[in-house]
């Protein structure tokens, strides 16, 4: 199947994963890549620039959608002759307008698909409700049931996955002690993130990522900044390393989770995260890792599992079998082209009423 995949390119990019992954099996993927080109992450002062640059190119593509002055219809046009035909359009964020949309549906006469990696804070203009996706896909449950109930759209549930080629998985990936510590996590540093860390001041830990804003001031977090990014098999020796990794979400994933719960479980991490309603059906809660409800339990579960290695090893192998029989992209993606094709109807749902959420 010859598969176009409309996304930002970058290292460790949704986009890039779901192309490699289509690759791997089998599939021919053209690229429609997005956004301006970015340096690779390293120092800080690329990570700034390319901040700078992201940050100046969306006003300018914003300035230029309010005068009504659309330059990609022409891109679209290039690329889709060039490269037809196509048997399916995969569009990985909300990256189209309504009439770029409609000029690759027409133009290609493919299945139109969002996969959208994202929780619903990042929604912004959703300019994908407005176009002719044939069908949408989403990490969040909540997400699914509303859109479902509120407007009939032809939306299914996609849990996130994570690579193990990505990590490199191999039994040679193990501990590192220039990653040790009792605590890590990995993943950008916001103005939650930083709430949430500052309970933890007392304990020995390291975040893992790229620097944080610069208006953002850490406090009493600012020991625990790294500010380096981690990916692929450093990553992987991160979570490895740390006695627990702590993936706490961010608030906007109301019934599902984000992609460091598999990766951190594919890792071989020991994990302690956030309990969210549909998480339960994704690992077995309490066995393959482990979740708190609130500051008080959090801090008694690090207590109870930094004293108790064994019972950390055995979490953290059980999750790691659990994510590689099941979370990844090599999961995913066939998933999702059988719910195009008629033969599923996405990842299956878990059982969430509002009354039970609202007691919760």
């Amino acid at each position: 199947m010859k598969i176009l995949v409309v996304g930002r390119f970058f290292e460790e990019g949704f986009a890039s994963f779901v192309s490699q992954e289509l690759s791997a099996a089998g599939h021919q993927t053209v690229h429609y890549a997005l956004g301006p080109p970015l340096v690779n992450f390293g120092s800080r002062t690329r990570f700034y620039l390319n901040r700078v640059v992201t940050k100046a190119h969306s006003a300018v593509e914003n300035a230029r959608a309010t005068l009504g002055l659309n330059g990609t219809q022409s891109q679209i046009r290039k690329l889709v002759s060039t490269q037809a035909p196509i048997d399916l359009v995969l569009v990985t964020h909300d990256y189209l307008t309504p009439a770029d949309a409609r000029l690759i549906r027409s133009l290609t006469k493919a299945p139109l698909v969002l996969w959208y990696p994202d929780p619903i804070w990042s929604f912004q203009k959703h300019m994908f409700l407005n176009a002719p996706f044939d069908a949408m896909f989403f990490k969040d449950p909540y997400i699914v049931d509303m859109l479902r109930r509120k407007l009939d759209a032809p939306v299914y549930y996609m849990p996130e996955c994570f690579s193990p080629r990505s990590l490199n998985h191999s039994p040679q990936i193990a501990t590192d002690p220039d990653y040790e510590c009792d605590i890590c996590t990995a993943g950008n540093l916001y103005a939650y993130r930083v709430a949430f860390f500052s309970h933890l001041a007392d304990r020995h830990v390291r975040l893992w990522g790229l620097p944080p804003p610069l208006w953002l001031d850490p406090g009493p977090v600012a020991p625990m900044v790294e500010n380096r990014f981690v990916a692929h098999a450093e990553k992987a020796k991160a979570f490895r390393s740390a006695r627990i990794v702590l993936n706490n979400l961010n608030p906007a994933e109301i019934w599902g989770t984000n992609v460091r719960t598999f990766e951190i479980c594919g890792a071989g991490g020991f994990q302690i995260t956030d309990a969210r309603p549909g998480l339960s059906q994704l690992f077995e809660i309490g066995r393959e890792l482990v979740t708190f409800d609130d500051v008080a339990d959090l801090r008694a579960k690090i207590e109870h599992y930094l004293a108790n290695e064994d019972e950390r090893r055995e979490i953290a192998a059980a999750g790691k079998r659990r994510a590689l029989r099941e979370h990844t992209y090599a999961h995913r993606l066939p998933l999702l082209l059988d719910t195009v094709a008629g033969r599923a109807k996405g990842y299956p749902e878990p059982r969430i009423t509002w009354s039970e959420h609202h007691a919760s």
